[in-house]
């Protein structure tokens, strides 16, 4: 019999980041293991950035949806945009649990442009 809480530790995938024009893509695992890296650096991640794309996210607890309402706020105080592309399932499934949708409402930059 497997122990599926060893298995879950070991399948993590990293996080990692990659910038392409004003979008950030966020790829593996962003939770309390992983954000600490991400934390240190996102100043100078975060300089030109319009849109974090989070569908290579795998999995996101509540401590990286912390740092995503973090930066969303920070955003909007400075009066920049900020949008979230690529939300699927599970993240929408904690931004509903946290009642933050009026906080991600405009991350369909992409909305009405999909394909008849």
């Amino acid at each position: 019999m497997k122990n599926r809480g060893m298995d879950k530790a070991s399948d993590k995938t990293p996080l990692s980041w990659q910038q392409t024009g004003s979008t950030l893509f966020l790829k593996g695992t962003l939770d309390r293991d992983s954000l600490l890296p991400f934390w240190q650096q996102k100043d100078s991640l975060l300089a030109h950035i319009e849109n974090i794309d989070v569908s290579g996210l795998e999995h996101v607890d509540s401590t990286g949806m912390a740092l995503f309402v973090r930066i969303k706020g920070d955003w909007q105080q400075s009066g920049k945009v900020l949008t979230f592309s690529g939300i699927g399932e599970r993240l929408n499934t904690l931004i509903a649990l946290y009642s933050l949708q009026s906080l991600f409402a405009d991350n369909s930059p992409e909305k009405g442009n999909s394909p008849e």
